[in-house]
């Protein structure tokens, strides 16, 4: 086995088992997701198309792995290697280019297309990575628009409540602290305490 086939085929494994992990895991949060209770529609809305997402990367990407692996195991690489060697060196303009039989042609054909194939299942992977990456971004920036605006809700309202308070002339209430609840000084000086005598 020459080096480009074991390169070839270390890759293809490494691609099937991490499609072969990521879909497993994917399939298992689908299923966590199914068995939760009281999630909000948007929340299990946005999980479920991630989880769905990537499953179908896993599977794509396990599907890749194995086309990779099968040109070299079924020996269609070093077939078309083959036909490669044949060509006349370039040096030698004079020299006859060798026939390609039926047999020669139909391999590069379907050779030619079972890697446009390859080619066109990375560019899904990496379209589905993409969308992925957006989908998160919307719902994390949804997720964080919401928790300001709540944020800011909560201040307007004890601003309000602070204001009122302060043109009531009240003292306590619910922000504390120095505007906690005092002793009414004039109050003390007209009233001196009781002795026992």
């Amino acid at each position: 086995m020459n080096p480009e086939s074991r390169s070839g085929l270390i890759l293809a494994v490494v691609l099937v088992l991490l499609g072969t992990v990521t879909g497993w895991f994917q399939l298992r949060g689908l299923r966590h997701l199914r068995g939760r209770t009281h999630v909000p529609s948007d929340e299990f809305g946005y999980l479920r198309s991630r989880h769905r997402r990537r499953l179908l990367t896993g599977v794509l990407l396990a599907v890749v792995g194995g086309m990779i692996g099968g040109a070299y195991l079924a020996g269609m690489e070093a077939k078309v290697d083959e036909l490669g060697e044949k060509k006349p060196a370039a040096a030698d303009p004079d020299a006859a280019k060798p026939k390609l039989t039926a047999d020669d042609k139909a391999l590069l054909r379907f050779w030619g297309g079972y890697w446009i194939v390859v080619v066109l299942l990375v560019f899904a992977i990496l379209g589905l990575a993409l969308t992925d990456a957006l989908a998160t971004r919307r719902y994390a920036m949804g997720q964080y628009h919401i928790i300001r605006e709540d944020h800011q809700a909560k201040l307007r309202r004890d601003l309000a409540v602070y204001k009122q308070q302060k043109q009531a002339g009240v003292r306590g209430g619910r922000l504390g602290g120095k505007f906690g609840p005092q002793r009414d000084h004039d109050a003390d000086e007209l009233d001196p305490p009781v002795s026992d005598r």
